[in-house]
């Protein structure tokens, strides 16, 4: 920080790995099975549905962000909007409560995996998680992108190892036609299912709350959030297809892994 201004160090390649890493954690890894729990076999087309619906948000943030390229994110742009700092305080206490939200909900989806492996109490798992990530962040914006950044690949490097596990049954998939076949009651559960993937894709209100670190801040961000929003909807499509043809829908539903 210089005469009271961030460094802007934060390049287009970092920010795309930033929002993944903000975005995919909780989407799969946590998520899978209650979404497959509500729209079976039509589970892939459930978060389809949901990057469709935070395809709007992405275009506000990125129209916004190029606008208003500050680190306050959303209480800058409603103080923007209607010149009110009460209000602007009040949507930045409801970021802060949503933050808090996702991150338990992320942290209880790596307590259930770190349970896969060794015999650890959830609640311990999640201190130690907590810890470790609040440090990191107070170490630095640099240090906390690196660290973001290999986190990142390691969790798209384990969905990616999930799609080749079921490669035979994605082979399958011709002869498996007629399970996606639309049943009474599909569109409830492709609507249930959309409303819990949605939050699978936030992540944008993260990626703008860096934008005074961001180089070219005004063209790379917008950029970023498109980037981020596509790759993220591939994945979670590819990855949730290989998992519902190996593994039936109700069985991921009832586990707390679902991937493992």
């Amino acid at each position: 920080m210089e005469d009271g201004t961030l460094a802007r160090r934060v390049t287009f390649p970092a920010l795309v790995l930033y929002g993944l890493g903000t975005t995919v954690g909780a989407g799969m890894y946590a998520l899978l099975g209650e979404v497959a729990g509500r729209a079976g076999m039509l589970t892939p087309l459930a978060f389809v549905a949901a990057a469709t619906l935070a395809g709007f948000t992405a275009l506000s943030f990125a129209e916004l962000s190029s606008r208003f390229p500050r680190s306050a994110g959303e209480a800058e742009y409603v103080r923007r909007a209607f010149g009110r700092p009460r209000l602007a305080q009040c949507i930045g206490l409801g970021v802060v409560v949503a933050g808090s939200v996702s991150a338990g909900a992320v942290s209880i989806g790596f307590a259930g995996y770190v349970a896969e492996i060794v015999a650890v109490p959830t609640w311990l798992a999640i201190l130690l998680l907590l810890a470790v990530l609040g440090g990191v962040a107070a170490w630095g914006i640099r240090e906390t992108f690196l660290a973001a950044g290999i986190i990142t690949l390691i969790e798209v490097a384990g969905l990616l190892l999930v799609v080749w596990a079921a490669r035979d049954a994605l082979g399958g998939l011709p002869q498996r036609l007629d399970d996606f076949a639309w049943q009474p009651g599909a569109a409830q559960g492709i609507v249930g299912g959309a409303t819990l993937a949605f939050f699978a894709f936030l992540g944008f209100e993260d990626m703008v709350n860096v934008a005074e670190e961001v180089v070219d801040v005004r063209r790379t961000l917008p950029r970023a959030i498109f980037w981020t929003l596509g790759l993220t909807t591939l994945l979670y499509a590819a990855v949730s297809l290989a998992a519902i043809l190996a593994v039936p829908p109700d069985v991921l539903a009832d586990s707390e892994a679902p991937l493992a």
